[in-house]
């Protein structure tokens, strides 16, 4: 009977459950997702890096000897000027986002840049032109509107002052805090180019005003006006 209950106690020794581990479970790998479980991502328009509402900021750069119209007015562009006072050519193909209050007008010959195109209406292609319009006396101004669309959108203005000071006023037609810059007083013909950022919702639109402050008196001293491009 000592041996029977011996094996009996080391039977049921064996049968018992080990003490709980502490150890934790280790963690699965995570899988690869399929393809076709990626959750959509919809695409971004505008500028990513600068997401959100209205936007308005501008930069005076140099201008080079020759600009080619066609590459910096990717959807759309103008040009005033090179067959009388009340002549224009614009982009053949363009968005239509470019609007020009109008206004008495004298053309000009005397820009510092060749500005040339491939795909405007009515002359389809300029090998290069520095015909603009101006105004004489201080006071007159040019007035321009470009549409917003919800994009961040490139703007360059090309405009100049025939002893004359100038100011250039933008704004957005939604409100906001515009943006002025003013070129001093001075003698001579000086030209400009300025690179324009700005969004603004559909309906909205970027508001330019380009006007002399001053002029030294002479016959032919105001502002001129000789492009816009729009990308």
């Amino acid at each position: 009977m000592a041996v029977t209950g011996l094996v009996a106690a080391l039977a049921y020794a064996v049968r018992s459950p080990a003490s709980p581990s502490r150890e934790t479970a280790p963690v699965a790998a995570p899988t690869e997702q399929a393809p076709g479980d990626q959750t959509p991502v919809a695409p971004v328009t505008g500028d990513p890096a600068s997401p959100g509402g209205p936007l308005l900021d501008v930069d005076l750069v140099p201008l080079p000897g020759t600009l080619s119209l066609t590459e910096l007015g990717t959807r759309d562009w103008r040009h005033w000027g090179g067959n009388g006072a009340d002549s224009f050519h614009r982009k053949a193909s363009g968005s239509g986002e470019i609007q020009d209050r109008g206004g008495e007008r004298l053309e000009h010959n005397a820009g510092a840049c060749d500005l040339q195109w491939t795909d405007g209406t009515p002359t389809a292609r300029q090998e290069g032109t520095r015909a603009g319009v101006f105004q004489r006396g201080a006071e007159k101004s040019f007035t321009l509107g470009v549409a917003g669309s919800g994009d961040l959108r490139t703007v360059r203005l090309f405009v100049g002052t025939f002893s004359a000071g100038a100011r250039l006023d933008l704004s957005l037609s939604s409100g906001g805090d515009p943006v002025v810059r003013e070129v001093a007083l001075a003698a001579g013909d000086r030209f400009y180019q300025y690179v324009i950022r700005f969004r603004a919702a559909p309906g909205e639109q970027l508001l330019i005003r380009w006007r002399a402050l001053a002029v030294l008196g002479g016959q032919n001293d105001g502002v001129a006006l000789q492009a816009i491009t729009v990308s």
